[in-house]
């Protein structure tokens, strides 16, 4: 099951490049043990939960894991799951970049964040949030519950949580020059919740 997942098989070279073949592999055998592991330790959970859990959580759990455990300081391993996380959100934020060069469409994303958020972020999938407001022009909301930061925190690494956060920022700072987003708190960089905002700018 962990080779299928896109982080896990993304993340290879990436080992290679800073450890070498040898060393990355070993990282490897490791870390898809350690996310097996965590997918039978959690396979009652909801599959609401998945887009999260396996997809991000659980290998970045995995990989920081698998790290320590081949003698890697804590603060590279941190530095390493935290990096590569950056480097995917950079990725996908190229390709959204590009999709918002189409005429207009910018004006849609207050309300389409706000839609994804109720769907993909709720209760359902183990967030809570908070003073909702959405108009043409914006969209904000208070999570005061986020899975990310619960689960690292149960599992013992709550320095990767951050990696995520700005992961956000990366990707959603970056969609559109006519698009601000305003968050200044986040849960995983030891605030007490995350306020998100997006904005259109006036002309």
């Amino acid at each position: 099951m962990a080779k299928q997942v896109r982080y896990l098989r993304q993340v290879v070279s990436h080992l290679e490049e800073k450890y070498g073949s040898e060393k990355a592999q070993a990282i490897m055998e490791k870390a898809l043990k350690r996310y097996d592991d965590l997918i039978e330790e959690n396979k009652d959970e909801p599959k609401a939960y998945y887009m999260h859990t396996r997809e991000r959580i659980y290998p970045s759990i995995a990989v920081f894991d698998a790290l320590l455990a081949e003698g890697i300081e804590r603060k590279e391993a941190e530095d390493f799951v935290t990096g590569y996380y950056r480097w995917r959100s950079s990725s996908m934020a190229s390709k959204i970049k590009g999709l918002f060069k189409v005429l207009g469409l910018y004006k849609i994303v207050p309300k389409f964040f706000f839609s994804m958020t109720e769907k993909s972020f709720g209760s359902q999938a183990g967030f809570a949030s908070e003073n909702k407001y959405l108009s043409k022009t914006e969209m904000r909301f208070d999570m005061v519950k986020c899975p990310y930061h619960d689960t690292c925190v149960k599992y013992g690494c709550p320095e990767i949580v951050k990696g995520f956060c700005d992961a956000d920022d990366i990707f959603y700072g970056n969609m559109h020059p006519r698009l601000s987003w305003d968050r200044t708190k986040t849960i995983g960089r030891g605030d007490g919740v995350c306020d998100f905002k997006v904005r259109i700018k006036e002309q």
